[in-house]
C-alpha cells in the first residue's frame, strides 16, 4: 500500500476508489499454489474427462472462442484433473463443473505451474488496506477488488447479478457453472461485467460498482494475455511450464488504478 501511495499521492482526492486486481492481491499476499504438487486420483481424472473433454469440448464447443477450445482439447488430462481437484476443494461441485477459471483460481500471468487462489479473508484485507491508505493520506479512500472472471446482470434489474466465482459484494450471487452457462447461453437477457470481489467504502449501488469494474478491467489490460494460449503465443513458448518470473517482468502490469466518480450537477 505504501507503493500505491508513492505512485498516486499527487493525484488522490477524498472519496477516490483504488481499484485492485484480485490476482495481484492474491500474489502479494502469497495466496498461490503449485499445481504440480497435486496428484489426481482415477475418479477425478474420469470426472474431468467427462466434464472437460466430452461435455464442454465436444457437446458445448460452439460456446467458445478458438483459444478457449484449444485449452480444453490440447491440455493433458492429468493437468486438467490436477486443476479440477484443487477447484473442487476450494469451490465445490458448482465450480468443478465450470470449463475454465474454476472457483476464482487463475492460471494466467503466473510462471510454471503456479496458480493464484481466491483469498478467504479478503474482507478483512481490504479493510486493513483502507485503514493503511487513509493513515498515509489523511483522506477517505475506498478500495475495490476486481477479477476479470465474468458475472451477469439480468437486463432491467439493478440490484442483483450472478457470478461465476466467489464474491463478497452485496447483490451478487455466486452460482458457479450455472451462472456461466445461462450467461453465455442466453446472452440477450444479460449484461456481462467483470466481477467485483470485495469493496469497502460508502455503498454506491451494485450497478455503479459493476460499471466501474468494467471500465477498470478495460483500462488495465491483460498483462501477457487473457489466457495461457495468448501468453504462450506472445512469449514464443510451447508449454505453460516454460514461462518464468523473468518473462512476467517483460510487460507492464497495472494492478492498481485510481477511479474518481464525478457527479454532474
Amino acid at each position: 500500500m505504501k507503493e500505491i501511495w508513492r505512485t498516486y499521492k499527487g493525484n488522490l482526492r477524498p472519496g477516490d476508489i483504488i481499484a485492485l486486481s484480485d490476482k495481484a492481491l492474491s500474489i502479494a499476499y502469497g495466496s498461490i499454489y503449485d499445481e504440480k504438487l497435486i496428484h489426481p486420483d482415477l475418479i477425478t481424472k474420469f470426472m474431468t474427462y467427462i466434464v472437460s473433454k466430452i461435455f464442454w469440448a465436444k457437446v458445448m464447443h460452439y460456446m467458445f472462442l478458438e483459444d478457449t477450445l484449444s485449452i480444453l482439447t490440447s491440455t493433458s488430462l492429468n493437468v486438467l484433473a490436477s486443476h479440477k481437484k484443487l477447484s473442487i476443494k476450494i469451490g465445490g461441485l458448482k465450480h468443478f463443473l465450470k470449463p475454465l477459471s474454476e472457483a476464482g483460481i487463475d492460471t494466467t500471468n503466473l510462471p510454471y505451474t503456479y496458480v493464484s487462489l481466491p483469498m478467504q479473508n479478503i474482507d478483512k484485507i481490504v479493510n486493513e488496506l483502507k485503514e493503511q491508505l487513509e493513515l498515509l493520506s489523511s483522506m477517505s479512500i475506498n478500495i475495490l477488488v476486481i477479477d476479470s472472471d465474468k458475472c451477469f446482470q439480468p437486463k432491467g434489474y439493478r440490484n442483483i447479478a450472478f457470478a461465476t466465482r466467489p464474491t463478497r459484494i452485496k447483490g451478487i450471487v455466486d452460482l458457479g457453472v450455472i451462472a456461466y452457462f445461462i450467461g453465455r447461453k442466453f446472452k440477450k437477457y444479460f449484461i456481462e461485467y467483470p466481477t467485483p470481489v470485495a469493496y469497502t467504502g460508502p455503498w454506491l449501488g451494485l450497478r455503479t460498482l459493476l460499471k466501474v469494474s468494467k471500465i477498470v478491467d478495460e483500462k488495465r489490460e491483460h498483462g501477457l494475455g487473457r489466457n495461457i494460449i495468448e501468453v504462450l503465443r506472445r512469449l514464443g513458448r510451447r508449454s505453460y511450464d516454460e514461462v518464468t518470473w523473468r518473462d512476467l517482468g517483460r510487460v507492464k502490469h497495472y494492478p492498481a488504478i485510481v477511479v474518481r466518480i464525478i457527479v454532474k450537477k
